[in-house]
Formats: C-alpha cells, sequence, structure tokens
C-alpha cells in the first residue's frame, strides 16, 4: 500500500532543466563568420550555445535553419551568400533555444581575383598603449566585422589605412578587416599584445586623429610618473599641441599636414607618441551609416557603422525611446526593439557632424496559438500546453522569470510556477509567428496530493530532463523502474532526479523519500526516430504499419543521421529527391523538401519542422 498512495506531504517535481544526452547547460550563443576565399562562401561559426539545439540565422527579416549544435554547444558551417540571399554588409545573428547571439555584419565575398585585397602586414606584435598601421592592397573605405578579444586591441580607420592600437591588457585577438566597395572579400589580422616597453610607454585616450582646419581635438594621457611635456613635434604648422595635466590639445591651423608628437613624463622615464593630421574641414561635415532605415522585430538588435565626423560620437536624441533603445560605442551604433512603432536616432561627432537614422519596429507576422493561453497554476505545479503553428518553436521572451519558467519540447510548451504573481511569456517560431501565454501563480502545492508527479514526462530518444524532488524527508531513493530498456533513473545531489529516454516505449518511476513510506510513481513516455513496429511485436502478421517510419526530429541544412536517411529514401519514393541517399541534409535535400512542402500546402521553408513532420508521417 505504501507504494501507492499520493500522501498528504507527498513528493513534487518541479521541472528545472532540459537537456540532451552528454550535454552541459548553456549561455548566450557567440557568433562568428569569415569569407573563405572561395567565391561567395562565408563560414560560419556558434560557440558557447545550448548543445542540441537548431541554429537560425536571422538576416534581413529571415530566418533559416542552419543545422544542430553539437553535445558542446558548437556548430561550424560554409554557405553560400547568394543562394541564402544574405545581403553583404548587412546586419546578421543567429539564434539558439530563443537566445540571440551577437549582431555582426555579414562578410563581403569576392567572385573575382580582381576584388581579392590583403594587408600589409597581416599579423602584428605591440606593445601596450602602441599604436601600427596596416594597410589595405585596394582602396575605397573598411570595416571592422569583428573583434575576437577588443580589450587587446583597437582598431580604426581611414581609407585603406587601418590603425591598430593595443590596450592595456596583454594577449592577442584576430580581427576581421572587411571592404565596403568592390565586393570585396574580408581579411583577418592578428595581434599580438604584450606588456609595457622597458622605456615605459604613455598611453593616450586616441591616437591617429584627424582634426579639421582651425578647430582642436581634445585627448587624455596616462601612464608614468610625474608632469607630461611635448618633447618633440615633426610638424607645428600642421598641428600645434599643448598640454595642461593630463588633458592635450590638438589644433589643427591653415595648413593640410601630419604630424606626430612626442610626450613624455618627468625625468624621460615614460614616453609615447601621437600621430596627428590636420584635414579640410568639408571632408567631415556628413556622417554616413551602413544602414539608414533599419527595420527590427521586437528584442531583435542590431549594430549599424557609423563614419565620417571626427570619433568620438555621440546620440543627441531618440523621438521614441519607448520603442528603440540606442547606444554607441566607438563607431557601432546598437539599436534595439522594445515596441511596434519607429524612432529617429540622431548621432553627432565631435566636429558637430550630425546625421539621423529612422528605425521601425515590427511585430512578427503570423500568430502562434495555444491550447491554453491564460493558465493559473500553483507554485511547484507544472502545465503543460500545445502550441500550435509551423516552424521549430522557441521562448522569445519571459516578462517575469521568478514567477514561472517555460521549456519547450517540440510543440508542447511546460510551465513551472515558481513564486507567487504574473508573467507573460513570448513565444516565437522559426516562420516568424509568435503568440503570448499569460501566467498566473498563487499558493503552493507542496502538500496537494494531485501532485504534477501524476503529468506524464515525455522524452525524445536520448533527451533527458532534470526534476527537482520535494516533500518527505531527503535523500529521496529510485524504489523501482517498470522498464529500464525505455528510460534511465537515477537521483543527484539528494533531490535531483534525471530521467534519458532510451528507445521508445513508456515506463513508469516510482520514488520514495528516506525513512518514510511516502512515494509516488512518474509515467514516463519516450518517442524517437524509429520503426513503429518497434513498438510491438515486429512479427505481427497484418501490421500494416510495420515498415512506417516515424520521424519525431527538427531536420535542417547540413543535419545528419538516420532521420535523414529515411528523409531522402521517403522523398525519393514519392518523386521529389533524385540525390544519392547520404545521411546529410544538403542542397538537393533542401529542395526535395521545398517542393514537397508546396505539394502538401505548407510553407516551403526547406526544413523539417511539426507541420512537414506531421505530414511525413500521414
Amino acid at each position: 500500500m505504501k507504494k501507492r498512495y499520493f500522501l498528504a506531504t507527498i513528493l513534487t517535481v518541479a521541472t528545472i532543466g532540459l537537456f540532451w544526452a552528454s550535454s552541459a547547460s548553456a549561455a548566450t550563443p557567440i557568433f562568428s563568420a569569415f569569407y573563405q576565399n572561395n567565391g561567395d562562401y562565408v563560414q560560419v561559426n556558434i560557440s558557447s550555445a545550448d548543445p542540441n539545439y537548431p541554429v537560425i540565422l536571422n538576416y534581413s527579416s529571415q530566418m533559416r535553419s542552419l543545422g544542430t549544435t553539437d553535445s558542446s554547444g558548437n556548430y561550424t558551417v560554409t554557405i553560400s551568400t547568394s543562394q541564402y540571399n544574405i545581403t553583404p554588409g548587412s546586419i546578421v545573428y543567429a539564434s539558439v533555444n530563443g537566445k540571440n547571439s551577437n549582431s555582426l555584419q555579414w562578410p563581403y565575398t569576392s567572385t573575382s581575383s580582381s576584388n581579392y585585397f590583403y594587408l600589409t602586414p597581416s599579423s602584428l606584435s605591440l606593445s601596450s598603449g602602441q599604436s601600427s598601421i596596416v594597410t589595405a592592397s585596394i582602396s575605397g573605405s573598411f570595416y571592422l566585422s569583428s573583434n575576437s578579444n577588443p580589450s587587446v586591441a583597437s582598431a580604426s580607420f581611414n581609407g585603406s589605412q587601418i590603425t591598430v592600437t593595443a590596450g592595456t591588457v596583454s594577449g592577442s585577438t584576430n580581427m576581421t578587416i572587411c571592404s565596403t566597395t568592390n565586393n570585396a572579400n574580408c581579411q583577418t589580422l592578428s595581434i599580438n599584445v604584450s606588456g609595457y616597453n622597458s622605456s615605459g610607454t604613455l598611453i593616450f585616450s586616441q591616437n591617429n586623429l584627424s582634426v579639421p582646419l582651425g578647430q582642436t581635438a581634445n585627448i587624455s594621457v596616462s601612464g608614468g610618473t610625474g608632469i607630461y611635456a611635448v618633447t618633440n613635434n615633426t610638424n607645428p604648422t600642421a598641428i600645434q599641441a599643448t598640454i595642461s595635466g593630463s588633458s592635450i590639445s590638438l589644433y589643427a591651423g591653415s595648413i593640410v599636414g601630419s604630424a606626430t608628437i612626442t610626450v613624455c613624463s618627468t625625468n624621460m622615464s615614460s614616453c609615447g607618441t601621437i600621430n596627428a593630421s590636420s584635414v579640410n574641414s568639408s571632408n567631415y561635415s556628413t556622417l554616413i551609416f551602413s544602414q539608414t532605415n533599419p527595420t527590427l522585430s521586437i528584442n531583435q538588435v542590431s549594430v549599424i557603422t557609423i563614419t565620417g565626423g571626427i570619433a568620438p560620437y555621440s546620440i543627441s536624441s531618440n523621438s521614441n525611446s519607448s520603442v528603440v533603445q540606442a547606444s554607441i560605442s566607438g563607431n557601432a551604433l546598437t539599436l534595439t526593439g522594445v515596441a511596434s512603432g519607429s524612432s529617429i536616432i540622431s548621432v553627432c561627432s565631435s566636429t558637430n557632424a550630425c546625421s539621423s537614422v529612422t528605425v521601425n519596429v515590427n511585430t512578427y507576422s503570423g500568430t502562434i496559438t495555444f491550447s491554453q493561453s491564460s493558465i493559473n497554476i500553483s507554485i511547484n505545479q507544472i502545465s503543460n500546453i500545445s502550441i500550435y503553428g509551423s516552424g521549430n518553436y522557441y521562448v522569445s521572451s519571459n516578462n517575469n522569470p521568478s514567477v514561472a519558467s517555460a521549456i519547450i519540447n517540440g510543440s508542447a510548451i511546460s510551465i513551472t510556477g515558481l513564486s507567487n504573481g504574473t508573467d507573460n511569456i513570448g513565444v516565437c517560431s522559426s516562420n516568424s509567428q509568435c503568440g503570448t501565454l499569460y501566467i498566473t501563480v498563487s499558493g503552493s502545492t507542496t502538500n496537494n496530493t494531485n501532485s504534477s508527479l501524476t503529468l506524464t514526462q515525455v522524452l525524445s530518444t536520448g533527451q533527458g530532463i532534470n526534476l527537482m524532488l520535494s516533500g518527505g524527508s531527503a535523500p529521496y531513493s529510485i524504489s523501482s523502474n517498470s522498464n529500464s530498456d525505455v528510460s534511465s533513473a537515477t537521483i543527484n545531489s539528494g533531490n535531483i532526479l534525471t530521467l534519458v529516454g532510451l528507445k521508445a516505449g513508456s515506463s513508469s518511476i516510482t520514488i520514495c523519500s528516506s525513512g518514510s513510506s511516502l512515494c509516488s510513481t512518474i509515467p514516463v513516455m519516450v518517442v524517437g526516430g524509429i520503426q513503429v513496429s518497434s513498438y510491438g511485436n515486429s512479427n505481427s502478421s497484418g501490421n500494416q504499419n510495420q515498415n512506417k517510419y516515424i520521424f519525431t526530429q527538427f531536420i535542417g541544412y547540413k543535419s545528419k543521421g538516420e532521420e535523414v536517411t529515411k528523409l531522402q529514401e521517403m522523398l525519393t519514393k514519392k518523386g521529389y529527391y533524385n540525390g544519392p541517399v547520404t545521411g546529410t541534409f544538403g542542397d538537393l535535400t533542401m529542395e526535395a523538401v521545398k517542393k514537397f512542402q508546396s505539394e502538401n500546402g505548407i510553407s516551403p521553408v526547406g526544413y523539417v519542422g511539426p507541420s512537414t513532420r506531421s505530414a511525413l508521417n500521414k
């Protein structure tokens, strides 16, 4: 009798995390992209993401599935810029399990050797605070696409000259330098930075300045000991330098030219040089943005590059900060969509050159619906809700994560009450459809005999779930597992129950608390990419589904494995696919999937999501 009751002090289960076997907890994805020097191909790298989750590429209001992260949360693929219809220089970011990566500009590519450029030198070794000039082999303007370690070194641009300045941190960084003209490709610049020179190097807040005629630029100096003084100026007719404390004023007279100014501290113990040029002010009267009318979705982040004028840049006005949040770091303007509407962001340089960007924020097109959109649950209670729409679903926002948590598994979302209050949880799909769940959490289920243990835990083959046990007295133990071939069960850290799906089928896990008769049973169902005959007697005559394959996983570009093999075989039989059966989802498979989707009334997105799986499994 002790194994059958949900007693007064019941074991309560709260879902605290989903994982795939052998995976680790995740952080925000890190996204980088590099031109491959072969036509228009770009290598995409994802790291520090959720393991075994689809990677969604977001660009120009499009969303494209690339593949799935490995067990370490990493993913690398090379894709064609033209095939994916990505505009070089446009802002692109990746999403993994509902988490957005950093944004970057898509690398410019080259389809002919005439557009190729190289950097001289291609690598640098600098001391902290030291600067060096790198020259591109073609004329035009350039921008910094990525910097793997910006605390080590930074870059500024003036035509085909790139000035690299070492920071105060020793280490190495790789900069990706791209051209904005001639559709030229991107190149990598490697920088190693060591500590201060033995002679002691001063550090300037800015170096390699361009100062309009008749104007003054102010910078600061640090390092060394005592007071600072100008010890040499190679061209005082172009740039005049004066020092007051740690502030240096550089004045451009009436003659265009360049100067190298040496500044030293007391007793010549530390010195440094400033490179400055006087330029025609008309060349710096206008700011130029890499995008002038960007369109964002809510919560989407876009980074726009600023050129022209003289840094530093600042935001002079934001006509509607409730719609768009804006910030500037160096020459990068970062925009975040907050709500539907539009806003005008005005940016000015230190030379009072100003310009504006008009930003439009739109909600996603299409709507996701739920089996229940308004949910009332208690603390520690779990509510499983079905999602209706198309594409690969992810949690896009959680307005009050201290009240409720949300985990998506296929077309179902599990909501767990954490504390009293209200919460709105946004859910979106890779097809740009979105919907909102409204959650109210009140009371506690600690002593509720109708515990969530009665809910069936649904897993896929190889997938796992962590459940937190409460009630009774720890430690807890597994009393029985009705089918250990279907799912494994272990208890870790005293009150964490780990379930892993091994093969398709069902099982019941009975958990008991220490030193008492408090027990409860958790039903478990495991589904996977296997033949239906595996669920029962494969030798049964008259089983019409004996050889039918059931698709259960998300399949996208570069996916590999048995599900892809079965997909290619089925599409071949149906006349959509005429390529080799390789088990790898490539371009031919994508086109076949699109044909299948179009003829079955499904949006031709080119990957297999819930709607396509349903059609394949009919």
